[in-house]
This record gives structure tokens, sequence and C-alpha cells, in this order.
């Protein structure tokens, strides 16, 4: 019975050895296959690699927008970076990103489309049968194509870089409270909705980003206006805002 006893805790070690092993062998492999990524020449493609939450600052706007804009942000996701390493601390990267611009204005003011929801104005609040505005944001959604060069030098990281961007339509949202108390939320059917508002569609910008561990700041010169002259306010922006690498 003993001698039973003993060939099997024998035989269990035995395995477990062989498992720990094994172990110890797929993480050696693992951290080769990681590693390949920042040889000379090494090409690879990453989905999700980073995203950005950044603030707008608006420059040679018509003093309408001017006085009337809030804080106006952007966020941006990155859905696909391809790389190439020409050296090891060195990165050339293509990428495509979905961005997401909101241009929000103060309490006192909202968006005003036309009939035909191609065109946006800044109505005011004095006699506009609204008590207040809670929300009235101005909404254009872009896909990018950023093209840029990563120089690392340990765990930080700089980037440089510019990207074509295709613009969709211009989208309103609006949401108030009126001389009544009652509250007023307009989407599809709404007189202050549109979701046609007529953007430049090609349009460039250039960045910058420092980081560390994978966590930065960017800025982003915009020198292209975003809407149509006659459709939308037309100025152009600095963005600046924190960049964060998702590691996936």
């Amino acid at each position: 019975m003993i001698r039973r006893l003993i060939t099997i805790v024998a035989a269990i070690a035995a395995l477990s050895g062989s498992s720990f092993a094994q172990e110890r062998e797929n993480r050696i492999k693992f951290n080769e296959d990681a590693d390949f990524s920042l040889r000379k020449g090494a090409f690879s493609a990453k989905l999700l690699s980073y995203i950005a939450f950044g603030d707008h600052y608006i420059m040679n706007a018509a003093s309408g927008f001017d006085n009337a804009q809030k804080n106006s942000i952007e966020t941006v996701v990155n859905i696909l970076e391809l790389r190439l390493h020409p050296y090891e601390t060195g990165l050339i990267a293509l990428g495509i990103d979905y961005d997401w611009d909101c241009y929000r204005l103060n309490k006192s003011s909202y968006w005003l489309p036309d009939t035909e929801k191609e065109r946006v104005s800044i109505a005011s609040i004095d006699n506009s049968g609204f008590k207040k505005i809670k929300k009235s944001n101005l909404i254009v959604r872009t896909l990018s194509a950023p093209v840029s060069f990563e120089q690392s030098f340990g765990k930080c990281a700089l980037r440089i870089g510019a990207a074509v961007e295709y613009n969709f339509p211009g989208i309103t949202k609006f949401k108030a409270v009126d001389n009544n108390g009652a509250k007023v939320k307009e989407n599809r059917d709404g007189a202050r909705y549109a979701d046609k508002i007529k953007t430049n569609q090609i349009t460039y910008n250039a960045f910058a980003s420092l980081s560390y561990g994978g966590i930065g700041f960017y800025v982003k010169y915009n020198p292209m206006k975003q809407f149509v002259e006659g459709y939308a306010p037309q100025f152009k922006s600095i963005t600046a805002g924190i960049i964060c690498g998702l590691g996936m």
C-alpha cells in the first residue's frame, strides 16, 4: 500500500515538473515573439492602439461663435494601426482613427438649423420660449488616416505626424427647459435637430505627442476650416489633451 502511494506521488510530481517546464517554455516563446515586434524591419498590425481626449482651442472665429462657445471637445479612438520598425527604437505607423468633435455653446445660446437641415446659425435664448438651455451641441464625426514617426527613449516616446480626414455631415443635439418648465429634447423630428450640416469633406491636421509608459499628452493643429462657408461658423483650432495606449 505504501509502495503504491509512493508511486502515485512520484507520478504526480513528474507531471507537475513537466507542466512547469512546458509553461516556462511557452513563456520564453511568448517573450521571443513579443521581442520580434522591436526588431529592425519588423512589421505588425494592432487593433485599438490608443484612445485620446482633447479640448479644442478655437481660433479666428466670427464674434458670434467666439462669444457663445463653451469648451469644445474631441474624442479619438484608433481602429487599426500598421507598424514598421526601421530600427529597434523607431516606429513608422499608418493608422485609421475615428474622431468625434463636439462644439458646445453656453447656456444662453443654441444651434439653430435651417429648414433643409444643411445650415446652422447661433440663436439667443432671449425671446425663444426657453427658460434654460441644457445642451446645444454641433457634432462632427470623422475618419482619419494618420501617418506618424515615433522615437522611443526607454519608457518615453515622442511621436510626430499628420493626418488626412474625411468629415461626415454635422449633427446638432438640443435639450432645454421651456418657459412652462417642461423639458424639451429634440432628436430626429425636432426643429433644432439637423443631420446634414455641410462640412468640408477632406481636411488635414498635424500632431505631436509625448508619452511615458503609454500615457501622455498630445497637441493637434487643424489649419483647415471644418465647415463649408455660409453653412456654419468658420474657424481653425488647436487641440490639446491626453492620449492613452490601450496595450492590446
